[in-house]
């Protein structure tokens, strides 16, 4: 699946045991939560790095998880 977006960071699954910052993709209909395979999936530095940039992302969705396989920056929607 390809999707576009911004990437941005907030507090998900607020007042759960579960609530983090977490790096999601905005799609301007949908929020997924940014993951990368076999990366930890509360702290990684190259998804934080995105946060700001728009961005054509690759990959698999599982519930609100977009699991990345390839991106690529793109210009501001």
């Amino acid at each position: 699946m390809q999707i576009k977006g911004q990437v941005i960071k907030e507090v998900v699954a607020k007042g759960s045991k579960s609530e983090r910052p977490a790096v999601l993709l905005d799609t301007g209909k949908k929020q997924y939560v940014l993951r990368r395979p076999g990366e930890n999936p509360y702290s990684d530095p190259t998804l934080d790095d995105l946060v700001g940039k728009s961005i054509s992302a690759t990959g698999d969705v599982t519930g609100i998880t977009f699991i990345l396989s390839d991106w690529s920056e793109t210009k501001k929607q």
